[in-house]
């Protein structure tokens, strides 16, 4: 009898203690799907710091869609500080969309982009005009130039007007120097030809023309300068102001003397304003300048009412000559353009309110003020 009092007692002290083992456990495991995080928390990207940029992730119940907004510039790395994906940005208020662009790489991955400049033919000479300046700032600012005698499919385009050679080209190099010269003929921009206005050289329009869209078309970065600016206006939908004297009442001293030097006011928080501030003395030597702008172009700097530079994306237009002012601290400007010339870009449209472009894994995404949807 007393064995089997013994037995149930040990059978019931058994069962107890399983019962009080199993109720710690599950309180346990209660306890640890309370701090485990779930699938997606362990997806999200790791917070960046502040000064970089900041970011806000909302979630729209109309469409359950993500957004996220960032303001500043800053340079997010895809699977690190943002999820891959397709993106759809768009203004939200007078941003510059065209900021949005996707790279490759944070480093260049040219060491020294070959950058194509244009010439005028010289036909009572046989050959092309001089671009000794072009040269040496484009050699300064750490390319290579491409002169008409350096490519015959160049130097046919520039001659002759071949622009089945401009998307050739644009694949070829790296970016483009549209230079200075004489006025563009006024029908590419939907004008009648103004007295004051000089002899076109229709052949270098449609040549320059060409090699505009096709530099653009490529992504590759386009620089401008003076009559470059102009024809980059005309080929982007834009007009010119044929004579800054007569149609604007301006002294003519002041914009076609390239010993005067008078300022320009620069818009912060622009490319030009990084590298010169909000005011920086230039030379002038153009009776035209542009007018109506351009769709996704835009101003920043002014002399009154002469645009004197703009910007969409990676196209930069400059009214006047920074290549013959080198010595007066311009070459910040060329180094500037070739290290643009030297980035892989991909997928980006400068010239609508929105665009969409694919964010892979390790590529890197610049921004400036954008709103951006994952789709």
């Amino acid at each position: 009898m007393k064995r089997i009092t013994a037995l149930i007692l040990f059978l019931l002290c058994s069962i107890s203690l399983i019962l009080i083992y199993n109720g710690f456990d599950n309180a346990r495991d209660h306890q640890g799907s309370m701090q485990r995080p779930n699938p997606a928390e362990l997806e999200s990207p790791p917070p960046t710091s502040d000064n970089q940029h900041r970011q806000q992730i909302e979630n729209d119940e109309s469409n359950e869609i993500l957004t996220m907004t960032f303001s500043g510039l800053g340079l997010l790395k895809v699977g690190v500080d943002i999820p891959p994906g397709t993106y759809t940005a768009e203004k939200i208020d007078d941003s510059i969309i065209s900021r949005v662009t996707v790279k490759d790489s944070p480093e260049p991955y040219i060491k020294n982009p070959r950058i194509v400049l244009t010439a005028r033919y010289l036909t009572a000479r046989s050959r092309f005009a001089d671009r000794d300046n072009y040269i040496e700032a484009v050699s300064m600012g750490g390319g290579i130039p491409v002169m008409p005698q350096d490519d015959e499919e160049l130097a046919k385009l520039l001659k002759e007007g071949l622009t089945e050679y401009a998307e050739i080209l644009a694949e070829r190099y790296d970016g483009l120097v549209l230079t200075g010269g004489g006025d563009v003929a006024s029908h590419f921009f939907d004008q009648e030809h103004h007295p004051a206005s000089g002899q076109p050289d229709e052949t270098l329009d449609i040549a320059e023309l060409a090699l505009a869209h096709a530099f653009i078309k490529a992504n590759k970065p386009v620089l401008g300068i003076c009559r470059g600016m102009q024809i980059i206006n005309i080929a982007m939908g834009g007009d010119l102001i044929q004579d800054i004297p007569d149609l604007l009442g301006l002294d003519p001293g002041i914009h076609q003397d390239d010993q005067t030097r008078h300022p320009i006011y620069i818009n912060e928080g622009t490319w030009l304003y990084d590298l010169f501030g909000s005011q920086v003395d230039v030379n002038s030597t153009h009776h035209q300048c542009v007018g109506r702008l351009a769709q996704g172009f835009t101003v920043v700097a002014e002399a009154g009412p002469v645009i004197e530079a703009m910007i969409s994306g990676n196209i930069l237009c400059v009214q006047f000559h920074p290549e013959r002012m080198l010595g007066e601290g311009m070459l910040p400007l060329f180094e500037d353009f070739i290290k643009r010339c030297s980035y892989k870009y991909i997928e980006i449209n400068f010239f609508t309110d929105h665009l969409i472009f694919k964010a892979a894994e390790n590529q890197y995404i610049d921004f400036s003020n954008a709103f951006i949807t994952l789709n």
